[in-house]
């Protein structure tokens, strides 16, 4: 009863006597205040600790530790939806905003939480990754900055914090509209002076942000709508913030990209100069501890003989000639890189048609070029559960970042593999077989080529060199098949003799051995 008399009070000296400013009317009950977009965006900013305030921020620093879902929810054990997700840990993790210079720098300490062959899923490196205005720059393990990374996409996760995204509509360079109503939620659009378009939900009463969301390209998947909710909102220095943050994309809503967990915020401390290295040599972002030469979009096109009717491209990818066209073995790789891994196949034997191509297994990594593969007419084939995943991964538009297969409207024609299948005609017989006893992947599939007693393989030895995990697995499936075998051919590695793949594979098994005792004894 004391609270509704203040209140009545107040009512009556505001309409009486003219004591409070003319505001906004109150909004009924579980509505964001006003009608228009700034309106919103206002009554949100008041909710985290005031417009003034929240212009007035100089920086902001997320302390936390976080969790990633590995290859974005493409690298699980099985293709199928809802298979046992794997995870990465990512620890002293940190997100430093430079609100007053419109910068970022992003630190994390990565591991995954599951067994991976190379140390750097292991070692919890030190990883940087900044952003000042449209220059990504990274800094590596020598404290050396350089350009490099997309800043595009490093400015939409820079936005994935709220305060960030409510000054975004606060700013006058940027622009408000559509103001809508999604259930209880209320939403409206940014579109920031890059032209990236950011839309904001705020949820009534407390008015705070609930969530943001854009659109962006996404290799294996054409284009995705990130969605980055906020929960649990605490104040720090005068500011509303939450302690928890998950984001998922518009695919396999079991998936959680990204999960966020907060220790602490510090508000307007003292903090490192974010500014972008100059112009010159760049440092690659990323976690390394792949085996294998470069594949990325740059790298030259090299085609090498094999044996008779056998090529290998870099990167990887293998092309078997057939009597009337030719087949490749993987196309792993940013689209621009396979179309050009395509055009080259293509002229190995020029009045031969490139037609189909056999991917070894569904994760991200070695599926990284499949749309574009469709794009270019190519059949696929693989395990029959990969086609649940492929069909996803295929089928997906791509209005507003269209690539090849959004432009082409071509469909995946997919010839499924159950534990073998043989691909044969007057000039080549290629048997493929499931791979069994291997705990990375177990939808796989690997080539055996009779004539020249070889192996085309992805990830059953070579995944990397360091740590084998499932050492084993690469001469079980040679025993298994009852297979005389004198070259590996992987698409990580370089070529290897049987005694080659052998000697390194036991000295992995011995690391993993070495690795295990260190932990047991700590």
């Amino acid at each position: 009863m004391r609270y509704l008399s203040l209140m009545v009070l107040l009512g009556a000296a505001a309409v009486g006597g003219g004591l409070l400013p003319a505001q906004t009317p109150p909004a009924p009950a579980a509505q964001v205040p006003g009608t228009t977009a700034r309106q919103a965006v206002e009554a949100a900013a008041a909710a985290l600790g005031g417009i003034d305030r929240i212009r007035a921020l100089k920086n902001l620093t997320l302390i936390g530790y976080a969790q990633y879902a590995y290859q974005n929810g493409g690298g699980n054990i099985s293709p199928l939806p809802g298979a046992p997700q794997k995870y990465i840990a990512a620890n002293d993790y940190r997100r430093i905003y430079d609100l007053e210079h419109g910068r970022m720098m992003h630190q994390e300490r990565r591991n995954d939480l599951f067994p991976f062959a190379a140390y750097g899923g292991h070692d919890f490196a030190l990883q940087r990754q900044g952003l000042d205005g449209e220059v990504s720059y990274n800094i590596n393990a020598q404290a050396q900055a350089a350009r490099g990374g997309d800043a595009r996409d490093r400015r939409m996760w820079m936005h994935t914090n709220p305060v960030v995204a409510i000054r975004a509509g606060l700013d006058s360079p940027n622009t408000l509209g559509n103001r809508r109503q999604e259930q209880a939620l209320t939403l409206v659009d940014v579109k920031l002076r890059e032209g990236d378009l950011l839309t904001i939900a705020i949820r009534p009463p407390s008015n705070l942000p609930a969530f943001v969301r854009w659109i962006g390209p996404q290799v294996n998947l054409g284009e995705v709508t990130y969605t980055t909710g906020f929960y649990g909102y605490e104040n720090f220095g005068g500011v509303e913030l939450p302690m928890g943050y998950t984001t998922r994309f518009d695919w396999r809503p079991e998936v959680e990209q990204v999960k966020i967990y907060v220790d602490n915020y510090l508000v307007d401390t003292q903090i490192d100069n974010l500014a972008a290295p100059p112009p010159g040599a760049t440092v690659p972002a990323g976690r390394g501890g792949r085996a294998g030469g470069p594949g990325g979009v740059g790298a030259p096109i090299e085609v090498t003989p094999m044996a008779r009717g056998v090529w290998r491209i870099s990167g990887g990818t293998m092309v078997i000639e057939f009597a009337d066209h030719m087949t490749l073995f993987e196309v792993d790789g940013q689209p621009a890189r396979i179309k050009q891994v395509i055009e080259a196949a293509r002229k190995i034997v020029p009045n031969k048609p490139v037609t189909e191509v056999i991917v070894s297994h569904h994760h991200f990594d070695h599926s990284s070029g499949l749309r574009e593969a469709v794009a270019e007419g190519l059949t696929v084939i693989s395990r029959r559960d990969n086609g649940v995943i492929f069909r996803e991964m295929t089928e997906r538009p791509a209005p507003n970042f269209p690539d090849d297969l959004a432009r082409s409207g071509r469909k995946m024609t997919f010839v499924p593999v159950d534990d073998h299948l043989q691909l044969k005609d007057a000039a080549m017989t290629v048997e493929l077989y499931h791979v069994i006893a291997n705990s990375h992947m177990a939808d796989a599939l690997f080539a055996y080529l009779p004539e020249h007693k070889m192996i085309i393989e992805g990830d059953i030895a070579t995944a990397a060199e360091d740590l084998q995990w499932w050492g084993d697995s690469w001469l079980d499936n040679i025993a298994y098949r009852k297979l005389e075998v004198e070259r590996n051919v992987p698409v990580h590695m370089a070529p290897m003799t049987k005694d080659e793949v052998i000697k390194m594979v036991n000295g992995g098994i011995q690391r993993v051995k070495q690795f295990c005792d260190a932990h047991v004894a700590k």
